[in-house]
């Protein structure tokens, strides 16, 4: 994790080393929460880059899976039942997880289950040895979940990625100075690897150079954070 009390403080001095003005802790929190969501968010897209070329990148594969599997959980999916008009069970709908973001797997009472699209249910299901069942679970993906065939499901788990939680500074700062951080305050720290601190500081002295109209603060912190993640490619 990255120490959110460090990357406020660095914040804090790098934009009053000229006079420059300061963030407040509710601006820094508001800054800290979508900085850590595109760090995140580009892990994705560096593995799906660096898949693409595994022979030459592998320990970038490595590197960003480690990252990735921090935030993989597993969970038991909460069942809606969906009936028809005259009350069959036409299908299990499961929500995902408050804190879902990314699916890996699912499991219908410890059986691996086969994704398939509306179009394909309508043919597998016609046919005795393709209908799904409990030893051959499907599901297909929903807005905010999935449904689970076949019907009266006992249990189904999913393998997901979680959203990061959010990052929280408490304390008091005036004119960028901290006058008081209680002591028996706990943080909400970064839940990104130690090794994204650097770039996390330079998004956000980015987004606070805007609001305090620094151009020139944004764009050194822009030209940083360009550095930093080409020297991670």
């Amino acid at each position: 994790m990255v120490n959110i009390d460090n990357v406020y403080k660095t914040v804090l001095t790098i934009l009053n080393k000229e006079n420059r003005g300061y963030v407040t802790p509710r601006e820094f929190n508001d800054y800290a929460r979508q900085s850590q969501l595109e760090i995140f968010e580009s892990y994705f897209s560096a593995a799906n880059r660096a898949a693409s070329n595994e022979s030459d990148y592998s320990d970038t594969v490595r590197s960003v899976g480690e990252k990735i599997s921090y935030f993989h959980n597993n969970a038991v999916m909460d069942e809606i039942v969906f009936v028809d008009a005259v009350g069959n069970n036409i299908g299990d709908y499961y929500e995902w997880p408050l804190n879902f973001y990314r699916l890996g797997s699912i499991y219908v009472q410890g059986v691996f289950a086969q994704e398939i699209s509306d179009r394909d249910f309508s043919f597998v299901n016609r046919a005795p040895l393709t209908r799904p069942s409990i030893s051959s679970p499907v599901y297909i993906l929903h807005e905010g979940g999935v449904v689970i065939k076949p019907t009266a499901i006992v249990q189904a788990t999913i393998g997901y990625v979680r959203r990061p939680n959010d990052p929280v500074w408490v304390g008091t700062s005036v004119a960028g100075q901290i006058i008081a951080t209680p002591a028996n305050v706990v943080y909400s720290n970064f839940e990104l690897h130690k090794s994204e601190e650097t770039e996390l500081v330079a998004k956000i002295v980015g987004l606070a150079g805007v609001s305090i109209k620094a151009i020139d603060v944004a764009q050194i912190a822009a030209q940083k954070e360009t550095q930093i993640i080409q020297s991670e490619q």
